[in-house]
């Protein structure tokens, strides 16, 4: 029985991760252009600033209710491999979660950072140089999230 619940808990984790990240891509979408070049003439300034703004408000709560969500995730990977015998399927989902969740995790913060700490009415070089970067990182973390949902559905739950 907890052989067939800890993929089911995996799951669970990285779906909400899922829609949370695509949740903040959607408000992000006026601004990707951005996350290729910082002076995009695709993007209007007054789009960065509000973006900007927006992300501002959401970076009280979205970082500890993501690190608790990924980091029972990642408690329950781990957990599925020892479960597993450390096969080679819990292998493949740790090995991918850990490469990607490890290159997010030497970005993430410094990125948030440079967010929360510029006013959105400072240099718009500036705004628009920190939420492409952030963006970016929110879109490296979808993928992450989305595809580790269905590595896991196809390595445990069919």
């Amino acid at each position: 029985m907890t052989l067939n619940f800890v993929p089911t808990l995996i799951i669970l984790f990285f779906s909400f991760a899922t829609g949370f990240f695509a949740v903040l891509s959607y408000i992000e979408k006026p601004v990707w252009p951005l996350m290729f070049d910082a002076q995009s003439s695709a993007v209007i300034d007054s789009d960065a600033r509000l973006i900007h703004a927006e992300l501002k408000r959401i970076i009280e709560l979205a970082p500890p209710t993501m690190m608790t969500v990924v980091g029972s995730g990642t408690i329950c990977i781990l957990l599925q491999a020892w479960l597993q015998g450390f096969n080679r399927d819990s292998l493949v989902v740790l090995a991918f979660f850990a490469i990607c969740q490890g290159y997010i995790l030497t970005q993430l913060f410094s990125r948030i950072e440079a967010v929360k700490q510029t006013s959105s009415d400072v240099s718009i070089s500036a705004v628009r140089t920190g939420l492409g970067k952030l963006a970016a990182i929110h879109h490296l973390g979808l993928a992450t999230v989305a595809s580790l949902t269905l590595l896991e559905l196809m390595l445990f739950a069919l």
